[in-house]
């Protein structure tokens, strides 16, 4: 069955392709840019690091709105299926990221020496309390032999 657009439509949708397009290229400028100045501003790497990590984070999610809204037409879709489409990927994402997070912890745990090993040590034989019967069958006859 063929799908018929008028003139109108057509329009609306290369426009938003366009608007979307044009979307992703400022901010990945931007991102670029801001990357660019922070070197020039942090030549050796110092700075509070988690403020361009946190602005790409933020850049990156504002990208993927446009990609996957557009591009990937999940904005023209019911709103049950957008949810059945991006509830998994929200819980993949903040799955990595509480995994990771703990993985840190671990790390952290494991550097400072705050790991507690649990160590099953057996326990020490002692000459008596039927030592001598149980390890060298003293005292005891021989089952089989007469």
């Amino acid at each position: 069955m063929a799908h018929t657009y008028d003139i109108e439509t057509y329009k609306r949708q290369v426009s938003a392709v366009y608007r979307a397009t044009m979307w992703l290229t400022i901010i990945t400028i931007i991102e670029v840019a801001a990357a660019l100045v922070w070197m020039y501003v942090h030549p050796h790497g110092g700075g509070p690091r988690w403020l361009l990590n946190s602005f790409f984070i933020v850049a990156s999610l504002l990208k993927a709105y446009f990609i996957v809204g557009e591009f990937m037409h999940i904005r023209y879709e019911t709103r049950a299926l957008t949810i059945t489409i991006l509830a998994p990927t929200f819980f993949l994402i903040w799955f990595i990221i509480a995994f990771l997070w703990e993985g840190q912890e671990w790390l952290n745990n494991k550097s400072s020496g705050n790991i507690i090993m649990e160590q099953n040590i057996a326990p020490a034989h002692h000459d008596g309390h039927g030592a001598a019967d149980s390890h060298n069958n003293q005292g005891t006859k021989d089952a089989g032999h007469h």
